[in-house]
């Protein structure tokens, strides 16, 4: 089993009428993605269309880079997260890829974000 935790350091944003990916022979469509980088690896995160399947998350350490598929209306949560959080890191794990995840660093209760 290969985990990794990464700090990401840079995200970037694609938006499109319709896009199309194949993972694991599952056809998704998505009219958005966010990859997110850190030093050495990277996580890109699908934002599918309501019609679409929706496949296995993945990571492969050996190229580095883990998908996470989310419905739509996920989509806020993620960029609230990458535009108002610091720091933020991602977990990726080869096993037990649907543990794929962004998370914050650890804050103070009741600190007030401006």
């Amino acid at each position: 089993m290969t985990t990794v935790t990464f700090e990401v350091k840079t995200y970037e944003i694609k938006i499109s009428r319709e896009l199309t990916a194949t993972s694991a022979g599952v056809k998704s469509k998505f009219p958005a993605y966010i990859l997110c980088r850190g030093d050495n690896y990277h996580v890109v995160i699908y934002i599918l269309d309501d019609s679409s399947p929706v496949p296995s998350n993945t990571f492969i350490p050996e190229r580095k880079r883990g998908t996470i598929f989310v419905p739509k209306w996920q989509y806020e949560w993620f960029i609230d997260l990458l535009r108002n959080e610091k720091p933020v890191y991602c977990y990726l794990n080869n096993q037990s890829p649907d543990w794929n995840a962004l998370y914050t660093g650890q804050e103070p209760v009741g600190e007030h974000e401006m």
